[in-house]
């Protein structure tokens, strides 16, 4: 079958990105043709080995840009293949990969906000998908996240399938944390053997909390903070870097751009430090605890619930208060309370459990492929 899968933004960063390509290379190996199609993309060598179509757009807003994308997918896409799947919301969607939460919840007791012609949009593309008598299949992640949509909704229960987690086994590297292999990695990153290393990794600095780890760095005479995702000189980090000079703490704040030797980097570090504001899922944080690197996160994120389960580290609940953050990076100071997090969190991300989200994902797109020419043959025939 051909199917064809939308993204309106395709780059190497983003753990949405990461998912569509690694979910159409599962599709493609399952014997189905897969084209990418994307408003605007970046990363050289990413996805190279998929068809990827860039639509050419006009809008600069992020709402008018979704939009817009949206229209010239559905006009493009719609009749030449079998299967529409969609990783932002779109229209005509078959298949919708949700990864975000819910635009109506955010803005429901927020007037002003209601007010803004871009969460107009965001809001009617979000009903086109998620809006009873809809007919989109949709794939989410998180409990939280499938109550909140439902809560917003009342979308079918049989239209939402809650996903596996969505580790990636190939980041899956404990072993990666032995002391020589562990000392290489911290001499290339030019840090001493003794300094406490914290990893911080994301694309959307505000939305993962890193300001609040910048501001903790102030407590902490003798933490360093290497920030993975963003490099100097990216416009989406320009916050951050005024803010580590403003309090004096950017010499111990190392920013690294994209890598892919995410497990490498945790073998390096000492504690990831992940206070975000808010987080669908945080697989950042299954990886963590898969590589043995004790995590200190929020309750605002999907996967904080595996931090506790495996006791690999300390959940910060919500409300967000800042000295409670700082006392459990103060518990995370003691060597041997990370050891024992350490042990615990390899022990736990053996289970293959944590890795089946993405295959199944593929799965459920094919058999969505499969019921739908099924379905479009049954008509054909009576029509005949």
């Amino acid at each position: 079958m051909n199917i064809a899968f939308a993204i309106v933004s395709l780059f190497p960063g983003g753990g949405l990105q990461r998912d569509c390509v690694d979910i159409a290379r599962r599709v493609r190996d399952l014997g189905h043709e897969v084209t990418i199609f994307t408003s605007r993309t970046s990363g050289e060598g990413f996805a190279e080995d998929l068809p990827v179509h860039v639509l050419g757009i006009g809008p600069r807003t992020n709402h008018g840009r979704q939009r817009a994308f949206s229209k010239e997918f559905a006009r493009t896409a719609s009749q030449r293949f079998d299967l529409l799947v969609g990783f932002d919301k779109l229209s005509g969607l078959d298949v919708l990969y949700c990864s975000d939460r819910s635009v109506r919840a955010r803005v429901t007791n927020k007037p002003i906000l209601q007010l803004m012609p871009r969460y107009w949009e965001f809001i009617e593309l979000e009903r086109e998908c998620f809006g009873p008598n809809q007919s989109s299949r949709i794939l989410l992640l998180s409990q939280a996240q499938m109550i909140e949509y439902w809560t917003s909704w009342i979308t079918e229960p049989n239209r939402m399938v809650l996903l596996p987690p969505t580790l990636m086994s190939a980041r899956r590297k404990p072993e990666s944390r032995t002391n020589s292999t562990r000392d290489e990695y911290r001499s290339g990153l030019g840090l001493a053997s003794d300094v406490w290393t914290w990893i911080a990794v994301a694309v959307q600095p505000k939305t993962k909390g890193i300001d609040r780890s910048i501001r903790a760095l102030r407590r902490f005479a003798d933490a360093h903070l290497l920030i993975v995702g963003l490099d100097e000189t990216d416009p989406r980090g320009a916050a951050i870097r005024r803010l580590s000079r403003l309090i004096g703490v950017a010499h111990r704040v190392k920013w690294l751009g994209h890598r892919e030797d995410i497990s490498e980097l945790m073998a390096a570090a000492d504690l990831l430090v992940h206070p975000a504001r808010y987080d669908t899922t945080g697989t950042v944080i299954l990886e963590a605890i898969a590589n043995g690197l004790p995590v200190i996160t929020t309750s605002a994120c999907g996967y904080a619930q595996h931090v506790s389960s495996a006791d690999a580290g300390i959940v910060v609940p919500d409300p967000f208060r800042q000295r409670i953050f700082i006392a459990a990076l103060e518990a995370a100071h003691d060597p041997n309370r990370r050891e024992q997090w350490s042990k615990a969190g390899i022990e736990y991300g053996k289970q293959s459990s944590l890795c089946e989200g993405r295959p199944r994902a593929a799965e459920l797109i094919v058999a969505s492929a499969l019921q739908s020419r099924k379905a479009s043959r049954s008509t054909a025939s009576r029509g005949t």
